[in-house]
C-alpha cells in the first residue's frame, strides 16, 4: 500500500490558483473583481515566493487585460487570467 500524499485543505479559488500553478503560465494578467480576487492574490502569492515563475501584469481594466494577454499570447507566451461573468463581457 503506498503512503499517503500531504494533504492541503484549500477553498475554490486557492484550488484553482494550484491548477493554474501546475500550467505553468508565463503571463498572467489580471484586474481584480469579485469573486476571483482571491484567486489572484493566490498566483501573486506562488509568484512572489518563486513558486511559479510568472509575470504579474495587475492591469487597470478588463480591456486591458484581454489585450495584454493577446500580445504576450502572440508573442509566444503561455497565458492566464481570471474573472467574473460582467468581467468577461467587459473584456470583449
Amino acid at each position: 500500500m503506498s503512503k499517503p500524499g500531504k494533504v492541503l485543505v484549500l477553498d475554490g479559488n486557492e484550488a484553482a490558483a494550484k491548477g493554474v500553478a501546475l500550467a505553468r503560465p508565463d503571463v498572467v494578467a489580471v484586474y481584480p473583481i469579485t469573486p476571483q480576487s482571491s484567486l489572484v492574490e493566490a498566483l501573486s502569492s506562488m509568484i512572489a515566493s518563486g513558486e511559479l515563475d510568472a509575470e504579474l501584469m495587475n492591469v487597470e481594466g478588463e480591456h486591458s487585460v484581454l489585450s495584454a494577454l493577446q500580445g504576450a499570447a502572440l508573442a509566444g507566451a503561455r497565458t492566464y487570467t481570471a474573472t467574473s461573468g460582467p468581467g468577461l463581457a467587459f473584456m470583449f
